[in-house]
């Protein structure tokens, strides 16, 4: 089968949009749309392109041509956004030529909501940083967790391990973007596009479905009901205007250089008068 006007992706750090275009696809009606639907296959393929480990590939792209497969058995396009696959686009373009949409938000958005979520809340246990990190207790969440927190290799392990939650998500926004971007480079320009989740308005998703090779059916009020129903739970998170020092130093170090070169604002006290604002009308 010629999976190549049939299939698309989209990739990003997580916290970033990657819902939002699952549940906008999910709403056309010849496309079958899914989010992270098989984790533990992809967040472990994840973990072993970061790490660079010698995996064979076919176990995990024979498992996603069945699920395609499966997809297009009554519908005409099979969607899947997932920030677990960011690391693998090589491997799912070689095999089905797919499309490709990386998502990007604002770093500090992204950042206060894994924190929120727990992302790197105690520090690893590793005896030798030159090796992939081993398994870290999860608690209560499922081992792909595991796979999908990834760190730091050798000497800028220990700098990293001794940051806070806030400085070791901040790394993580900039390293996994920029590992994405040289990922993306090698692939033909025409199968890729880069998106700010900002300015995804009706009119910008009309145009990416567009890209993707889907006639949209999607109306105006069915985008705009389903962007205003979104879950809005700022009120319940440390943002940036509760961070400590440190914490705000760590911040700029880490993310400072791809949020500039993204355009994207990062120095804290230029962005606390609009997330106070944020914050006491969500308190209201």
């Amino acid at each position: 089968m010629n999976y190549s006007t049939k299939t698309a992706f989209a990739i990003g750090t997580g916290r970033c949009g990657t819902l939002f275009l699952y549940q906008l696809m999910n709403m056309e009606s010849r496309v079958a749309s899914s989010h992270e639907r098989n984790p533990d296959n992809e967040a472990f393929h994840r973990y072993c392109k970061w790490n660079s480990l010698p995996v064979d590939d076919e176990g995990f792209l024979s498992t996603k041509e069945q699920e395609i497969q499966n997809d297009l058995v009554h519908l005409d396009f099979s969607f899947e956004a997932s920030p677990y696959l960011s690391l693998s686009i090589h491997e799912l373009y070689e095999r089905f030529g797919s499309k490709f949409i990386l998502l990007v938000r604002r770093p500090d958005r992204v950042v206060s909501s894994f924190v929120h979520k727990g992302f790197y809340r105690t520090p690893y246990n590793v005896k030798n940083p030159a090796l992939a990190t081993g398994y870290q207790q999860q608690g209560r969440n499922p081992v792909h967790t595991f796979f999908a927190r990834i760190a730091p290799g050798g000497d800028e392990f220990r700098v990293w391990n001794d940051m806070t939650p806030v400085g070791k998500v901040a790394w993580f926004w900039n390293a996994y973007n920029q590992r994405t971007l040289e990922l993306l480079k090698d692939l033909p320009k025409n199968c890729y596009r880069l998106v700010y989740i900002e300015d995804v308005d009706y009119r910008k998703y009309v145009e990416l479905a567009n890209f993707l090779g889907i006639s949209s059916t999607l109306t105006q009020t069915d985008f705009d009901s389903l962007r205003s129903t979104r879950p809005h739970a700022f009120w319940n998170k440390r943002n940036i205007d509760q961070w400590s020092s440190q914490e705000v130093d760590e911040f700029e170090a880490q993310v400072g250089g791809l949020a500039a070169n993204l355009g994207y604002e990062y120095k804290v006290t230029n962005l606390l008068d609009e997330i106070r604002a944020e914050r006491e009308e969500a308190e209201r």
